[in-house]
């Protein structure tokens, strides 16, 4: 018999400050549903931005927080069960849902303009089974608001050079300089950039044999012509730095030339905009003696910026390694989430990113005063423990 027989209508009951889920159609059966599908999502939602990591514990969080989602929810029928969390996970469309991560931030307030945009892939490790490999998506994060601003994943017998150019499509590239890793370097992800009124900066490595022979061999032909001093300042720039941090000395050299008069025609017309082309070299050594050099290539649609600026921008692009996957590993446990079903996986990690989002935006309300920022954990800490911090975190308030 149906759980529902007499086909009362579930869907959307998305609380205030939600409502931009409410454009996320309902995958259920009207016939077997007893629970509102807003509130579900809202639920799920409350439970990981307070740290829960399966769905029986949400199951656990929504019972100690009964009281307070009755103030926000109406719950006909109670509570959902773990099992309910689960069935609305897999069943529902995880590229709609995923396209809430931008229209959430701009729902509350947070509208991003012309800052450096780097996309890269991270594997949702824990999704692997037996004959089944793990997911992979691709996020576009800001760099400079240290938010993810868009997600999509790769298809199963693909790679990241069919995702990235659907995530273009979601993003504002007006006045953007977006940065991509080697495996985006690709003739028709430049030209899209391009078209969209932004910058690209994508590294160059042997996947596009050509050009990066092109680059190295005139750099190299540059550094036995010339010394740094004798560059020609309209057309190439230089700039050196140095640090010590994590128990080794590094020093940067990054080297831009912007004059590609020289270039073989062929290869310069692929390339939307070329503008310029970059050497980026790295001497490392450790306290222990160990010396490593390395170096890099990349090219750029940006034709003026000076190598101090273009060296902000590489290294600036891997802040979505250290402030986005690695938060997501150690603050939700991502890699650690054993959820292997395909759609679940992929809308678990898209609440995730919404979470961290939320509380990369919540202001710090400890009472003490602090040098440093409030950390994200001490965030979610106060979350879970104070009604007034986690409402504000969630825009209800």
């Amino acid at each position: 018999m149906p759980r529902n027989p007499e086909k009362i209508d579930y869907t959307g009951s998305f609380p205030n400050g939600f409502e931009i889920f409410s454009e996320l159609s309902d995958p259920r059966g009207q016939g077997h549903t007893r629970h509102y599908f807003g509130e579900i999502i809202f639920m799920a939602f409350t439970a990981i931005v307070c740290g829960v990591k399966s769905y029986e514990l949400m199951e656990e969080f929504c019972e100690l927080r009964e009281k307070w989602f009755c103030k926000w929810l109406k719950l006909p029928n109670g509570l959902p069960c773990y099992n309910t969390f689960a069935r609305v996970m897999e069943a529902l469309e995880p590229v709609q849902f995923s396209s809430c991560i931008l229209q959430h931030l701009q729902q509350a307030g947070t509208v991003i303009n012309g800052e450096q945009i780097a996309i890269d892939g991270k594997a949702l490790r824990g999704s692997r089974a037996l004959g089944i490999n793990h997911i992979h998506a691709v996020s576009a994060w800001a760099c400079e608001s240290g938010l993810t601003l868009a997600q999509a994943f790769v298809s199963e017998k693909s790679n990241e050079i069919t995702a990235i150019p659907e995530l273009l499509k979601m993003l504002n590239l007006k006045g953007a300089v977006i940065t991509i890793d080697a495996m985006g370097t690709q003739r028709e992800i430049a030209a899209q950039i391009v078209d969209g009124k932004g910058d690209y900066l994508l590294c160059v490595k042997d996947n596009q044999k050509k050009l990066h022979q092109e680059i190295s061999d005139h750099f190299d032909f540059a550094a036995r012509q010339l010394g740094h001093a004798q560059l020609d300042p309209e057309n190439w720039s230089y700039h050196e730095s140095e640090e010590k941090a994590h128990g080794r000395q590094e020093k940067r050299q990054t080297v831009v030339c912007h004059d590609l008069t020289w270039m073989d025609p062929e290869i310069r017309s692929m390339w939307k905009k070329l503008g310029s082309i970059i050497m980026v070299t790295r001497r490392s050594e450790t306290k222990a003696g160990k010396v490593r050099n390395q170096t890099s290539y990349y090219m750029s649609s940006l034709k003026k910026e000076k190598a101090e600026k273009i060296q902000g921008y590489i290294r600036g692009h891997w802040r979505i390694e250290n402030s986005c996957h690695w938060v997501l590993d150690t603050l939700f446990r991502e890699d650690h989430n054993q959820t292997v079903q395909r759609n679940a996986a992929k809308n678990l990690g898209t609440l995730r990113r919404i979470a961290l989002n939320a509380l990369k935006r919540a202001p710090d309300h400890s009472a003490r005063n602090r040098k440093r920022p409030s950390s994200l954990t001490r965030k979610q800490l106060r979350a879970i423990h104070d009604e007034a911090q986690l409402e504000e975190i969630l825009s209800l308030v």
